[in-house]
Order: structure tokens, then sequence, then C-alpha cells
């Protein structure tokens, strides 16, 4: 899953906030205090040189200080979020973005920002935190199937595998995008995961319908041909 579409809110969010190219590559360093790169930054001149870099330094800590000074305001927390996700500093983005959560959920899911945190979880193979996040994606963004996608799969990946549930979301999905292959692809491996060869004989062949081009078809038939051999189950690796 594609962790940067949803970002998009953020991104959006962060339209308004303007912030050198300098700032943005160079925050870490300069908030350990360190400013020599300044001058040779190829956007010095931008913002009133190193004056106006200082300005916008400034301007990005006056906006953490606030989100820190007060925890209860959300779109402070917003803005921290936006700070740090422009800065590549995506555990405190997430941070920031829980707080806002917690302040106010009907507001956050305007944002749009739950499937950002829940394949943040994903990737960090914390499966059940994963799978809150993208529950709440999916109760502020119904008709989105790859949420469903993203949710089955921390079932699928999960120790036990949870096959049953990933195939419920899977086929929620495919509710909403009948056609969608990536869907298609992990139902294939959720009825592997059960020894359900029939199961996902009949997913292959679905898949083979709806998205003839897909490039895992060939390593899925593989799959499907082990599990009715009676073989061991090794869930190939998505690229």
């Amino acid at each position: 899953m594609n962790k940067n579409k949803y970002l998009i809110a953020l991104i959006g969010l962060a339209a308004g906030f303007i912030v050198s190219f300098f700032l943005t590559s160079n925050y870490n360093k300069s908030n350990a205090g360190s400013t020599s790169n300044a001058a040779a930054s190829p956007m010095a001149g931008a913002g009133g040189g190193a004056g106006g870099q200082q300005a916008m330094m400034g301007q990005v800590q006056q906006v953490i200080e606030k989100a820190k000074s007060n925890p209860n305001d959300f779109q402070a927390q917003v803005e921290a979020a936006k700070i740090f996700n422009q800065v590549g500093r995506m555990a405190e983005t997430v941070e920031y973005l829980k707080k806002a959560y917690a302040i106010d959920s009907a507001k956050f899911a305007e944002l749009k920002a739950a499937g950002f945190l829940g394949q943040y979880y994903f990737e960090q193979k914390d499966y059940p935190e994963a799978e809150t996040w993208f529950n709440r994606a999916i109760k502020a963004d119904p008709g989105e199937a790859d949420l469903y996608v993203a949710l089955a799969e921390t079932y699928v990946q999960r120790e036990p595998a949870e096959p049953d549930k990933a195939i419920t979301q899977l086929e929620q999905a495919l509710k909403v995008d009948p056609r969608n292959g990536h869907a298609l692809g992990h139902l294939i491996e959720a009825y592997a995961l059960k020894r359900d060869a029939r199961g996902a004989e009949d997913a292959l062949k679905r898949l083979k319908e709806a998205d003839p081009g897909n490039q895992r078809i060939s390593v899925l038939e593989t799959l499907v041909t082990d599990l009715k051999a009676g073989k061991a189950v090794n869930i190939p690796k998505e690229q």
C-alpha cells in the first residue's frame, strides 16, 4: 500500500505554510545548533537570505512550542505534524497526529490522515495498532477499497495469521471495486493460509479475469499449485 496516498491531506494543509527548501532539508542540523550550511544552500537567497531563513526557522520553533504549550489545541498539533512531515521525521509526525485525534476525533476524520497512521504502524509491524487506524480510516472513508485491502493485510501478516478476517475485508474491498487486482491477489493468499485450495483457485481465476496483466499472477499460480499438491504455503513477498 502506498503510504504517500494518505499524505495528501497533510500536504494540502502544509501548502499555506511557507517553508523554504533550506529549512526542509536542513531542519535537523539547524535544530541541533548547526547553521554553517546556510550560505551554501541552493535556496540561500530565498526569503531574504540568511536573515529570512533564520526568521523562518524561528517560525518553525514557534509552531512546535505552541503545540507543546497548548496540548488541547487541535490545530496546533496538526501544524506541528505538518512541520515534522515536511522534514521527514515520521515518528514525530505520528505523535502529533495522534494528539490531534485525541483532542477531536471528528475533526481529525476530515484530514483523512488515519490511513497514513495505519500504514506507518503496518511498516513497524505493529499490526494491532495498524488495524485500529485502518478501521478509523474506513469509518471516515468507507468507499475507499484500498483501505479494506490494507486492513486485510494486517490479518495476513500477523502471527498467527487470521485469514478469515482478511477474507471478510477483501470481499468488502471487492464490493467497492470488483476488479481490484490488489484485493484479489491477497484473497488468494488468505485462502492459501486457510489451506483452502478451492477458494484460492477460484480467487486466482477471478484475478485472471479482472486483471490479466497483473504482475503477480505467475507467483500466485505457483502458490496455488503448491497448495493443491499439499506443500507448505509460503506467501510470496509483494514487490
